[in-house]
């Protein structure tokens, strides 16, 4: 069974450089350096002919720069559980590759890019699936199949059941883990920067507990504030020295202190976290090598895009070789089954929800009672004075009656 979820991208050039390098600097020049990739299959396909990630890039941003568009992409997710596909087998790799790129025909004629990654730690393979928001027929931006609920479940539903794949039987749509809503903000920003070091440090495999976690974060230049108001927050240096904070809710439920909870617990429980130092996310994914593209530069193109957007630089000049083969899988120690701990997040996601509805109903329940108080001693008040007046008009008729009496036995 598979799940689907989408988002625009405003940045062509990082949601590219991120889905072919991931988030780490250090990781992304060793795979630069070894002429590699994260995918671990990979299917494109541009008007005119393009084949490589400079020319997708390009072309996003040149289409998007003539029309006018802040979207260059639409950003989407296509996950499936471990059961339906084994990660160690490529030729199933291959096949996840073969529905995201059917799924993307069925759904635009537009240029596409699908990069598949395999997560040892959750042992569940997933598709990212970048489309040029242009489409190539009508030459305006994608409007079908751009929200969870207009469309894009029935059609990946449909897929799945001429693929012969599960479908699930009560859909709801899925909360965007951090791979999908690091695209909400801008490339290269501080949010984007913040949650990438949280999720590294979150997915290392000594975050057993917050107390590691806490540990982790440091060695990435983050700390954790945790207040009953606003419950965890992460603190970082932005660019100009000065301290910002961003709400764990703020990033993605992934991020508070039940999201993380659920990770922790898959940890301890793999047995992680009493040993050498965890791998990082990146170094347990299947990478691939691309010939020479003729010097990719999406280092360059990012800082345009964060100069737009954010006036934030935070990528270093990387190239990309495209042959389409594929590198060596490296292989790690016992994995989180990070599949359960989503779906013990999104359980704690539902109850949390409930219980949200629950103080807001409890609040409404109170402001109405309040506001009803209100009004009662708002109507005491009136009733009072108009008879403080019917009194004083009273009174002030006698006193006249009686100045009149007196008046008239004068006369």
């Amino acid at each position: 069974m598979s799940t689907i979820n989408v988002r625009p991208s405003t940045s062509a050039a990082g949601s590219v450089g991120y889905v072919l390098y991931g988030r780490d600097r250090d990781r992304e020049e060793e795979l630069k350096s070894n002429g590699e990739t994260r995918a671990a299959s990979f299917a494109m396909k541009m008007a005119g002919g393009g084949s490589t990630p400079a020319e997708f890039v390009e072309r996003a941003e040149r289409v998007a720069e003539a029309h006018g568009r802040k979207n260059q992409l639409q950003s989407y997710v296509l996950a499936f559980h471990p059961d339906e596909f084994d990660v160690t087998k490529q030729e199933d790799l291959d096949r996840v590759r073969d529905v995201a790129v059917e799924l993307v025909e069925r759904m635009h004629s537009a240029d596409y890019m699908v990069v598949v990654h395999k997560d040892s730690a959750g042992g569940h393979a997933h598709a990212h699936i970048l489309v040029t928001n242009h489409d190539n027929l009508t030459g305006g931006s994608l409007q079908r199949y751009t929200s969870w609920k207009h469309g894009l479940r029935q059609l990946n539903d449909e897929l799945m059941r001429d693929e012969g794949l599960s479908v699930l039987p009560a859909p709801e749509e899925p909360k965007p883990d951090w791979e999908l809503r690091r695209e909400a903000f801008a490339s290269g920003g501080f949010e984007q920067v913040l949650g990438d070091k949280v999720a590294a440090a979150l997915t290392d495999s000594r975050s057993v507990d917050r107390e590691a976690f806490e540990q982790v974060l440091a060695e990435h230049g983050v700390t954790l504030a945790v207040t009953n108001r606003d419950g965890w927050s992460y603190k970082m240096r932005r660019d100009n020295n000065k301290l910002g904070r961003k709400k764990a809710s703020g990033l993605t439920p992934e991020f508070t202190a039940e999201g993380s909870q659920a990770l922790f617990d898959h940890h301890k429980q793999k047995g992680q976290g009493h040993g050498a130092v965890g791998r990082r996310e990146e170094e347990r994914r299947a990478e691939t090598d691309y010939g020479d593209s003729g010097g990719l530069d999406l280092a360059a193109r990012r800082r345009r895009s964060a100069d737009r957007e954010a006036d934030e630089d935070r990528r270093r000049p990387l190239g990309v070789r495209e042959d389409h083969g594929r590198g060596a899988v490296e292989e790690v120690g016992p994995s989180v089954d990070l599949a359960a701990a989503r779906a013990a997040l999104d359980a704690a996601g539902r109850r949390r929800d409930e219980e949200q509805d629950r103080r807001d109903r409890e609040d409404d329940r109170q402001r109405r009672a309040a506001a009803e108080q209100q009004r009662a001693r708002e109507a005491a008040r009136r009733i009072e004075r108009d008879a403080i007046r019917t009194r004083s008009a009273l009174d002030d008729a006698g006193d006249q009656r009686a100045v009149e009496e007196d008046s008239y036995g004068l006369g």
